[in-house]
């Protein structure tokens, strides 16, 4: 077993003085990021670019589910490049709207065993 001697201790505050010390650099840290936040302008949270340049968004409403569907159009040719809700589920809905109105309607009964 080894014995060394413990090295010397970092000179500057020791105990409750370097606890003052590290507490006024931070209250001076916080006021400068502070001033510093107050002059610059703040940037958006969340930038939402829903159509690439040159492209054309619209609403329309599905006529078979009459939910809103949001497109971007190429201008120059009129075709869709992107729906939301999609082809799919817009056919899904439709279905599924179609379905419970036929189980809703009273009198018609499915006789399949």
């Amino acid at each position: 077993m080894d014995i060394r001697p413990l090295s010397a201790t970092t000179p500057g505050p020791q105990g409750l003085d370097a606890l003052a010390a590290s507490a006024a650099s931070a209250v001076t840290q916080q006021n400068t990021s502070a001033q510093q936040d107050a002059t610059t302008p703040l940037e958006p949270a969340v930038k939402l670019d829903i159509a690439p340049a040159g492209d054309k968004a619209r609403y329309i409403q599905d006529p078979d589910t009459s939910s809103i569907v949001f497109q971007v159009v190429d201008p120059n040719s009129g075709t869709v490049i992107d729906q939301l809700p999609s082809e799919t589920a817009l056919r899904n809905r439709a279905y599924d709207a179609a379905r419970e109105a036929h189980e809703a309607q009273p009198g018609k009964l499915s006789r399949v065993a």
